[in-house]
């Protein structure tokens, strides 16, 4: 880790690792010192938090892991090491005031956490073995979803994946959900379904597939995709994916996307693409330069899209993103667009028109596994209609 740092002094997790494995070689002091820079840069991520506090505990100071454990709850209220770490450092305190509500933020814990194991011995009254404190357990980054004129991605967080000393295992995701659109000037709704899984692998490698069914203009359309996200070194990372539908009346025959994003500074991450479409009518072209900057639990984003078919100008829109994180990976966030964009109606072929919109959409933990995604919103598309809807998504991760 020392190595990487010397050659990539901006790499936050090869200092994570470097903090972690100084703590667990009983090298407090320097342990300390990682955590204490990492947290200048990031004072709001509950792993570093976590981590400091877990060293304060084995260098016998319990005392000074309770505030930084607290502030840990309270941004990321269902992080089961946080709850697990808390009542060790209770328990450690040796006071009677504290073992209470050590055993109280234990009964909380086994009924956020039913799957897990919350048996202390200081609580049980089995013989006294030793302290044993757990690790944080390992997670990884979600996928980072480019966007597109048409419809917003939810924003995605930057906080460092969670990594042990070893390559943490393997994670899966799937999520299916649906989506139903109201559209004016007599123009029939559009619908749609989707399904999506996703392979999480170490070094924030992944792949993803999807396949979606949608119905626009009383026209029906299947599209399948295949993609995946490498990084070239800590700050830039690359994704790439391709689509095909075989009906292709309102959607692509097929599609490429190219996403490049960079790690500029601290809290800065860049954004560059280009989307590639190839309709019955006509080829389509779309570039996006985005920007996000992140504040503690604030995420602020805009987006500039250039493109349109072959033929035409370019059609310019703007998107501005804000979210709010309240755990993990929970958040909340409104999106705001206005520009111009092109779409293709089946049969009228492709439209260009003015178009401004809103939306509300989210993030929403159930449980240790299960999670809830959703977006309303209205977006008026010039003279030709204005669009109203709701989506809704069901996540699991094993």
């Amino acid at each position: 880790m020392r190595r990487q740092l010397a050659l990539h002094p901006n790499d936050i997790d090869a200092r994570f690792q470097l903090a972690r494995a100084l703590a667990w070689q009983n090298r407090h002091a320097e342990a300390i010192a990682e955590y204490s820079r990492l947290l200048k840069v990031r004072p709001e991520n509950s792993d570093y938090l976590l981590g400091l506090a877990q060293v304060h505990l084995w260098r016998g100071a319990p005392e000074q892991s309770l505030p930084l454990l607290q502030k840990a709850r309270r941004l990321a209220p269902k992080y089961e090491d946080v709850w697990r770490t808390q009542i060790l450092v209770l328990l450690a305190l040796a006071d009677p005031a504290a073992r209470a509500q050590a055993r109280k933020i234990r009964d909380q814990a086994r009924a956020l956490f039913p799957r897990s194991e919350w048996v202390f011995a200081q609580l049980d009254a089995t013989p006294n073995p030793p302290a044993t404190v757990i690790a944080a357990s390992p997670a990884s980054e979600p996928v980072a979803v480019p966007l597109t004129p048409v419809q917003p991605a939810p924003p995605v967080a930057t906080a460092p994946a969670i990594t042990a000393a070893a390559a943490p295992p393997d994670r899966y995701e799937w999520e299916a959900g649906a989506a139903y659109e109201s559209l004016t000037n007599g123009l029939p709704a559009w619908r749609s379904r989707y399904v999506v899984g996703e392979w999480h692998m170490p070094e924030k490698k992944s792949l993803y597939a999807g396949l979606r069914e949608t119905e626009r203009y009383a026209l029906n359309d299947r599209q399948a995709h295949l993609g995946g996200v490498l990084p070239l070194n800590p700050e830039t990372s690359v994704q790439l994916e391709a689509g095909f539908s075989d009906s292709h009346r309102v959607l692509p025959a097929r599609y490429g996307l190219a996403q490049w994003q960079y790690q500029a500074a601290p809290g800065w991450v860049l954004g560059a693409g280009l989307r590639i479409s190839v309709y019955d009518l006509g080829i389509a072209r779309v570039a996006n330069f985005g920007i996000d900057r992140y504040l503690g639990q604030e995420r602020f984003g805009y987006t500039l899209y250039e493109g349109g078919p072959d033929g035409s100008g370019l059609s310019p829109s703007h998107r501005w993103q804000w979210a709010h994180y309240y755990g993990e990976r929970d958040w909340i966030g409104v999106t705001l667009t206005k520009g111009r964009e092109t779409e293709n109606t089946g049969s009228a072929g492709f439209l260009t028109a003015q178009v401004s919109g809103a939306s509300l959409s989210g993030r929403h933990s159930i449980g240790a596994s299960w999670t809830l995604v959703w977006d309303a919103g209205r977006q008026r598309q010039g003279d030709l209609y204005s669009r109203r809807g709701v989506s809704l998504g069901l996540r699991h991760a094993f």
